[in-house]
């Protein structure tokens, strides 16, 4: 009876230590992996899609592109497996690459529309320095292992609005709108994001947030940017 007793204090112990950290409830866990797993796979069709059709216009739009559709579909693969491995210590570290990755799709969802709208004077610098932006984000963020705080959010914003400015003059209309209303997505998202420890799927909620602003910059660049 002793030996048993042991035995399931240690498994309930594994099960507590595999668990550690993990702000909610497995349902809404498997709600988060399911909503983005769906996401990764339209990502990488739709982004196929958009690098085909880019080609036909420009093969540097199209690495463009590619580049684009590789940020996307990478960060709805972390955040996927994020949710559904875990296991410690491993879950910090998808948890922590999962918003990492945050980064990098800013910077990839810029990249074909800066490629394609910047004045030719400043399109190379504003490309390095977006990207070396979203890749001091990666790595600040994948050091600190899994912390979400005011300066991560505030730093995901900044980077998804400031790279608007030296474009607004040069990129058509439609496009722009559609920008705005992604990052407008984005933005309310975020009050889901920060506020996920106080009620039920609201990370959830982020994710279907993601998913929509997701969508329109995806649409805005195939119609707008690739002609």
């Amino acid at each position: 009876m002793s030996t048993q007793t042991n035995i399931d204090d240690t498994f309930a112990k594994d099960q507590a230590a595999m668990l550690a950290d993990t702000p909610v409830k497995l349902d809404e866990e498997w709600a988060n992996a399911l909503t983005h797993g769906v996401a990764a796979v339209a990502a990488l069709l739709l982004g196929s899609y958009l690098v085909m059709v880019s080609l036909e216009s420009n093969v540097g739009l199209a690495v463009a592109c590619a580049a684009y559709t590789a940020s996307v579909v990478g960060t709805f693969v972390c955040s996927t497996l994020s949710h559904w491995i875990l296991r410690q210590p491993l879950l910090n570290t998808l948890r922590a690459w999962d918003q990492a990755m945050i980064y990098l799709m800013i910077a990839g969802t810029y990249t074909p529309i800066a490629f394609r709208f910047a004045p030719d004077h400043i399109r190379m610098f504003l490309l390095a320095a977006l990207w070396i932006a979203a890749v001091t984000g990666f790595v600040t963020k994948v050091a600190v292992r899994h912390r979400i705080n005011s300066i991560g959010t505030v730093s995901y914003l900044l980077l998804g609005w400031l790279p608007s400015i030296p474009l607004a003059g040069n990129v058509p209309t439609p496009l722009i709108l559609a920008m705005l209303l992604g990052g407008v997505l984005y933005t309310v998202g975020v009050a889901f994001l920060v506020n996920d420890s106080k009620f039920r799927y609201a990370h959830a909620i982020w994710h279907l947030f993601v998913m929509l602003a997701a969508t329109v910059h995806w649409y805005g660049i195939l119609y707008y940017a690739t002609v």
